[in-house]
């Protein structure tokens, strides 16, 4: 099976969106997660991923709170997906990405916060299943979010949304922190695993960190998951939630990719 690739515009930061989609075509990768901002013409940016030829595998929302116990914060971002649904449809976008809030990392009350995200998950899935939008809850870490933190809790999601438009995306990065076994991870995803990101356990480049990533692609294989590998990396300094480091992070990352795309083709070549 041919896979697809990608990589994340976030992570070359606050440059020209055409500059960004003119290093993912230079890297070689098939595809982008594109930014889910609204204020951008989706058939504007249609064309310009038309001119790069790349697709638009996914798109990362704005940070939002669904699970907020602010009914006017919890309602505001539920009308922001569900606005991003409409925008993703006119873009032909693959699917969206949907997640908790980056950076609350403690909850008012554990089942209030549940209660409040499955409410706001149905929401919003019930539009993605009106307009056939797939759509893939992304498991964060401790240190980002304090919800849905694995993918066994990812999955109990799932069992409480019951949609067939919903699945999980599951994140190298992101599992070295809160998986004993990353390898384990996925096979609890298993056929609802529908979107793979991919960093080194620093969220460097393959080979940078000490991840077994290899061993994870491999897993990939054996619970026979299609989807796209999409990267998403981020040069090394301070404030994990910029991608905009001190010297020439561009440079930096577009490296990284450079180097793990060749390693995930040579993988991709031996598992044939």
């Amino acid at each position: 099976m041919k896979r697809e690739y990608g990589l994340c515009l976030w992570t070359f930061g606050d440059i020209d969106l055409e500059e960004k989609l003119e290093f993912a075509k230079e890297i070689g990768v098939d595809g982008v997660e594109v930014q889910g901002d609204l204020t951008i013409n989706p058939n504007e940016l249609k064309e310009l991923l038309k001119k790069y030829n790349l697709k638009a595998l996914s798109v990362t929302p704005d940070n939002v709170d669904i699970s907020s116990t602010n009914e006017n914060v919890r309602k505001a971002a539920v009308q922001y997906f569900l606005d991003l649904l409409e925008w993703a449809k006119q873009l032909d976008a693959n699917r969206i990405c949907l997640h908790g809030d980056v950076g609350k990392i403690v909850g008012v009350n554990s089942d209030n916060d549940w209660s409040f995200l499955v409410q706001s998950t149905k929401e919003v899935m019930q539009k993605a299943e009106e307009l056939d939008i797939p759509v893939v809850y992304e498991v964060l870490n401790r240190y980002e979010n304090h919800q849905v933190i694995t993918a066994k809790e990812a999955k109990e999601l799932l069992d409480d949304i019951k949609s067939d438009h919903l699945s999980i995306l599951l994140d190298a990065y992101h599992m070295n922190i809160e998986e004993s076994s990353p390898t384990h991870a996925l096979k609890v995803a298993g056929k609802d695993l529908g979107i793979y990101h991919i960093a080194d356990s620093n969220r460097k480049a393959i080979g940078y960190g000490h991840a077994d990533l290899k061993k994870q692609v491999d897993t990939l294989n054996d619970i026979e998951y299609e989807g796209p590998i999409i990267m998403e990396m981020v040069a090394e300094g301070p404030n994990p939630f910029t991608p905009i480091k001190g010297g020439n992070y561009l440079e930096t990352i577009n490296d990284y990719y450079r180097v793990s795309l060749q390693k995930l083709k040579e993988w991709e070549s031996t598992s044939i």
